[in-house]
């Protein structure tokens, strides 16, 4: 038997005695486990990590772990999903990239991802250090809610493009993401509300094809393409594609490629709000040689949109407090934003705390 054959016959056993929890515990010799496609973690479920490494074996290419209705264009909703660690749990990427960025085609999309949650109502990723995964660390999607991330290292090193932390994206809600540490190569994390179609780069790229308006239209486009899978068309269970109520408290961490630590960012419509950011710490050190953020926080873009940019009221009721911020900006607002608060922001003396090129109304900054 394989190490995923191991793995899997654990979580049937646990599933079928009525368990419903099961532990991947070290190894003797304490080597890896080498697995060769996802664990795939079912609706009632706690798997721990318990003092191991799990790593992707060779040639793999496929998520770490996801849950087990997240399928390309067939998602269903999971629940009561508990992803922990215990000791020293280590989830591992592998050492070689099969990430190709969007632009030269990604034929492996969705499947770079660390740890997937995609629809999932109620559910927990707790600690657990996470290295060099192919890209996003982990990524909660398409109307997941009522959740916690919480206690996690990250050990990237920018080898691989898009090494973000933490994704947050479209529909999803009511979520808690506190105490992430270490080094990522892209943003620690990011609320990403975005249409992104497959073969689009930016806002200066028209989509290729109209906005899917039905499943079977979203169906039709990912087996064209391949790419974001799991972000086409309407998001799960018909739920609305905002992002709101997210508490991020508690970044202590560095972006080895220099993109930032917190990132907001929403358009085509799809609105966020009831965001809350607080003490957040970019540990980069110019001195030391490290790449500076182009800044620590960055609300809005200018670009990224598909069918239209962010008009003012998309983004709203954000607050932003207690950063230590060390990019080459403290804050930057490049999008439209409304009734936010922004305050104790310490920089360097020759930094920029905040700087606003977009339009702005009743945003306190102190």
């Amino acid at each position: 038997m394989t190490d995923s054959d191991i793995i899997n016959s654990l979580i049937k056993e646990a599933v079928d005695n009525g368990t419903r929890r099961a532990v991947i515990k070290r190894k003797e010799n304490g080597s890896p486990w080498f697995i060769d496609r996802a664990i795939l973690v079912p609706s009632d479920f706690t798997l721990i990590v318990d003092d191991c490494i799990v790593q992707l074996a060779p040639g793999v290419k496929d998520n770490i772990i996801r849950n087990k209705g997240a399928v390309p264009c067939a998602v269903e909703s999971n629940r009561n999903i508990t992803i922990k660690g215990k000791g020293k749990a280590i989830l591992c990427g592998g050492t070689e990239s099969h990430y190709s960025p969007c632009r030269s085609g990604d034929t492996n999309g969705w499947r770079t991802i660390g740890i997937l949650l995609v629809a999932v109502q109620n559910f927990a990723i707790e600690n657990l250090t996470i290295r060099e995964t192919q890209s996003w660390g982990v990524s909660i999607e398409s109307g997941s809610s009522n959740g916690v991330v919480r206690d996690l290292n990250f050990e990237d090193t920018d080898q691989n493009f898009n090494q973000d932390g933490v994704d947050i994206r479209r529909g999803c809600h009511d979520i808690l993401i506190e105490n992430i540490t270490g080094l990522v190569g892209d943003d620690a994390v990011a609320l990403t509300a975005l249409r992104v179609l497959p073969g689009t780069k930016s806002s200066r790229q028209p989509p290729e094809a109209p906005y899917p308006e039905s499943n079977e239209e979203a169906k039709q486009l990912i087996e064209e393409k391949g790419r974001f899978a799991m972000e086409l068309g309407p998001s799960a269970n018909d739920q609305n594609d905002d992002i709101y109520n997210i508490t991020i408290r508690n970044i202590v961490a560095r972006s080895v490629g220099g993109h930032g630590i917190i990132r907001l960012l929403c358009h085509d419509g799809i609105k966020m709000h009831h965001i809350k950011v607080t003490d957040v710490v970019d540990t980069a050190n110019e001195k030391a040689g490290h790449k500076l953020c182009f800044a620590t926080i960055r609300i809005g873009d200018k670009n990224y949109w598909s069918s239209y940019p962010t008009k003012l009221g998309d983004m709203h009721n954000i607050t932003v407090s207690n950063v230590a911020a060390n990019g080459k900006v403290g804050i930057t607002i490049s999008g439209p934003l409304k009734d936010a608060s922004i305050s104790n922001i310490t920089t360097p003396p020759s930094i920029e705390k905040v700087k606003v090129s977009a339009e702005i109304e009743n945003v306190e900054i102190a």
